[in-house]
């Protein structure tokens, strides 16, 4: 093996390069702070580091050396091969888009750049997740998704009615807020910190209505089939604002729970009245009841039914009777029954002859 150096050219004998990657930490993206870690490989008895243009040539004679804030060591020979680090104990913004290069013969280098994390950015999809009736669970995603391993912490500021009322610090993308008073409109604001303590935006302020739901409101029906209802309402809430999450129980002649606004209820029967309740309820308790009454017709292809039906059943009674009768007039006396000659009565006057010959049984004379 020889080294023969030209200017800024290096060329190594025989040398080649194994391997080269970025061992520490296993993230690409790093965070200031981080401890970060190249490790080279090389064959040919000798190896060569690049960093901002500036070169060194290390060997089993030369194991240690440095550029810039890179500490560069020789960990292991073994035969020909040279195991090699370049080594920054706590890396700087200023770091970033830095490139790294190692090669075995000086002259085909491999490179890698340096990634460093910028200043926190803001939040997304906040989500609030009532655990009981005065605990909620809060959670949120990091915009970067590749840094979010670079944020220390989140200060989590806790304002009940326009008062601040805590402070909170969470290590993770989630925090659960206890002790909280029902009937209390809450506040929350989150910064992030990243790992040198830079805030990031503060999110914007999370209103939440720590309530049991209000009464629902604007409460309409309508008859879709001969047995069934759908009835529908809208919620009484002020879309700026954040609620917990509400479900409906709907009572007829049976328990419905939905968290939709509205409902279909099947099973009814006609020409009755029935009275349907809403509840509206949430982890904290139930809110007030409500009512009204619905009354499920007969519906008019039901009633047309019916009266064909009851057209037609009298015209064949009719018929049938009428047909009765001339059958009653056309029969013979045979048919009907033996016939009787009865006496007649005349309204002409009769002439009568009056006998006046005397009776002598009782000494009359003639």
């Amino acid at each position: 093996m020889f080294f023969i150096v030209l200017s800024s050219i290096v060329f190594i004998s025989s040398g080649t390069l194994l391997s080269f990657n970025q061992s520490s930490p296993s993230y690409d993206i790093v965070c200031p702070g981080d401890t970060l870690v190249f490790t080279c490989i090389t064959s040919g008895g000798a190896v060569v580091w690049r960093i901002d243009n500036a070169i060194r040539i290390m060997s089993s004679t030369y194991k240690t050396d440095q550029i810039n804030s890179f500490v560069l060591t020789i960990t292991d020979i073994t035969n020909n091969t040279i195991t090699s680090t370049a080594t920054n104990e706590s890396v700087t913004s200023e770091l970033n888009g830095t490139i790294i290069g190692c090669s075995g013969d000086g002259i085909y280098f491999k490179t890698l750049t340096v990634h460093i994390a910028g200043v926190p950015v803001s939040f997304i999809n906040i989500k609030l997740i009532p655990i009981n009736n005065n605990t909620v669970l809060m959670n949120w995603y990091y915009e970067k998704n590749d840094e979010v391993h670079c944020i220390q912490y989140y200060n989590i500021t806790i304002i009940s009615d326009d008062n601040i009322n805590g402070h909170m610090i969470s290590n993770k993308s989630s925090a659960t807020i206890p002790s909280l008073i029902i009937g209390t409109n809450y506040s929350f604001i989150i910064i992030p910190i990243d790992t040198i303590g830079r805030e990031g935006p503060p999110s914007s302020l999370i209103q939440y209505i720590w309530n049991v739901p209000a009464q629902v409101v604007n409460i309409s029906w309508d008859q879709i089939s001969t047995d069934s209802i759908t009835i529908w309402w809208n919620i009484n809430e002020d879309v700026t604002l954040h609620y917990p999450p509400v479900h409906y129980i709907v009572k007829v002649h049976n328990i419905t729970i939905t968290t939709d606004t509205n409902v279909t209820i099947n099973g009814l029967y006609p020409n009755n009245e029935y009275t349907v309740y809403i509840k509206p309820a949430n982890a904290i308790g139930d809110g007030q009841l409500i009512n009204i009454t619905v009354a499920i017709a007969v519906p008019i292809t039901g009633l047309l039914t019916g009266l064909i039906t009851s057209i037609i059943t009298s015209i064949i009674v009719y018929c049938i009777m009428k047909n009765k009768g001339n059958t009653l007039r056309e029969r013979s006396p045979v048919d009907i029954g033996p016939i009787y000659d009865l006496p007649t009565i005349s309204n002409e006057q009769q002439e009568q002859v009056i006998d006046t010959t005397p009776n002598t049984a009782y000494g009359q004379i003639q």
